[in-house]
């Protein structure tokens, strides 16, 4: 029986695996080094589809079951993945959240240094005045007059090509307006990077207790790769890089999981309102990080009226038809919860996902603040709905599970994992859920390994 042919690509300084921001943003800042890169990616390279439905079922933004709009979890959850050169930041909202940096010190990683690149680097701005609109300035002083600090939000948005009302942002834009690692991406290419799309990397290749590269297949031909580099990045996210360690060998790989599970409430402004509905305005501009509870609340994203009715058709016909009729005059507010992390990645790359007594009592406490803002907006007291319940499959999203390969657990506090050579730098090696948007984090998190992976790559090439 003769024996597969497997083609070889060797001489690289550095092999990334996974094209989300730190990927991205990785290879741009060592190929300007001078770094020989290969950033290996299982999806593809364009922007098909971006800010329309299309964006999210295509197949090359958004990793999605044969049927639904989302993945799910093993327990019927869904759990949102972004696929192709950016990664989650193809569906992100453009949030912005600080990141927690006493996570981080307690293994002795001080970020801050690196806090204000990478907030240039991800265009973090200022939510201008003119981007918040009536209904959002309203829901903002009623929680603040309860003493709840709601403030404008900081957004990874280029104001200057926005467009205020826009509901394409969790879409992709279209407009340019919003960061997404591709742009990272294509800037590396263009300073020598290559770029290997739709492939996907199997298993790290280890010799002698060192990382040499990676076993991969073309997801389109099915030709065997064997990628060889002087040095081994993971950036595949939180599912992905857990896989490829497991596939590996890395026992502890995969064997806890935080999903940041994402939910709300609605309600319905009274009629005769001189206010609408905040979707007809630019959608997340006014939130508040209370992380003495680890929650997030938030306006939600700025949704069309044909796509939100959809949404909820999960939650039965009648449920969508009350979102259609009520939609000019309904109000959301959306959360974010620290889970606990109480979950795995299987061996063939499904995420199982649960909450916990205490993530019950986070939403629970979640849900009674967006009721006592609903209310303080005058909506009616019978007719506020809140998602999220934790035994309804499908009510809950994991918008980026991840910790899958914790600093402490599966890596060092260089990032390094028990194979000489090999990184993991994504959210799947995060310490604990954020409770917030992640790429501003990850994308610290990875200025801040670059020259510590640059002196690693500068020592391998002395030596060879």
């Amino acid at each position: 029986m003769a024996q597969t042919k497997i083609k070889r690509m060797e001489g690289f300084d550095v092999v990334i695996v996974g094209g989300g921001p730190c990927g991205c943003v990785m290879a741009k800042d060592l190929s300007k080094a001078g770094k020989k890169v290969i950033l290996i990616e299982k999806g593809g390279n364009n922007l098909k589809g971006i800010g329309s439905m299309m964006g999210m079922l295509n197949g090359e933004h958004m990793t999605r079951a044969s049927s639904g709009i989302w993945d799910t979890t093993i327990e019927g959850q869904n759990v949102v993945m972004g696929t192709g050169m950016g990664g989650g930041s193809y569906l992100y909202a453009g949030i912005v959240g600080l990141p927690q940096f006493e996570v981080f010190d307690k293994y002795g990683m001080d970020l801050r240094p690196y806090l204000e690149d990478a907030k240039k680097e991800s265009w973090v701005n200022e939510t201008p005045d003119e981007f918040i609109g009536p209904t959002t300035k309203r829901i903002q002083e009623v929680a603040n007059d309860m003493g709840l600090p709601f403030h404008r939000t900081l957004r990874h948005i280029n104001f200057n090509k926005c467009k205020y009302g826009c509901t394409t942002a969790a879409f992709g834009c279209k407009f340019g307006a919003k960061w997404m690692g591709f742009y990272a991406a294509n800037e590396a290419k263009e300073m020598g990077a290559k770029l290997q799309i739709y492939t996907d990397v199997k298993r790290v290749l280890v010799e002698n207790g060192k990382a040499v590269g990676v076993y991969a297949e073309d997801v389109k031909t099915g030709e065997q790769l064997e990628i060889r580099g002087n040095v081994v990045v993971l950036s595949a996210g939180g599912p992905g890089s857990a896989l490829i360690l497991m596939h590996s060998g890395i026992q502890k790989a995969g064997m806890r999981c935080f999903g940041d599970p994402a939910f709300g409430s609605w309600g319905v402004l009274p009629e005769g309102s001189k206010l609408k509905s905040h979707f007809y305005e630019h959608g997340t501009s006014t939130a508040w990080f209370d992380d003495e509870h680890g929650c997030l609340f938030y306006t939600n994203v700025s949704w069309t009226r044909s796509f939100w009715t959809m949404y909820h058709v999960m939650g039965g016909i009648r449920k969508a038809l009350d979102i259609y009729k009520y939609f000019p005059r309904m109000i959301s507010l959306s959360n974010k919860i620290h889970d606990e992390g109480v979950g795995r990645i299987t061996w063939d790359g499904r995420v199982s996902k649960t909450v916990t007594p205490h993530d019950e009592e986070l939403l629970n406490y979640s849900r009674s603040i967006n009721e006592k803002v609903l209310l303080g907006m005058g909506c009616d007291p019978g007719n506020i709905h809140h998602t999220g319940f934790s035994h309804i499959k499908g009510d809950l999203t994991f918008g980026h599970p991840g910790g899958t390969n914790p600093v402490g657990v599966v890596v060092d506090n260089n990032l390094e994992t028990e194979f000489k050579n090999c990184f993991v730098c994504d959210i799947s090696s995060l310490p604990a859920a954020p409770a917030r948007p992640p790429v501003l984090t990850l994308v610290t998190l990875t200025k801040w390994f670059i020259p510590r992976l640059l002196e690693r790559v500068n020592g391998a090439a002395k030596k060879n």
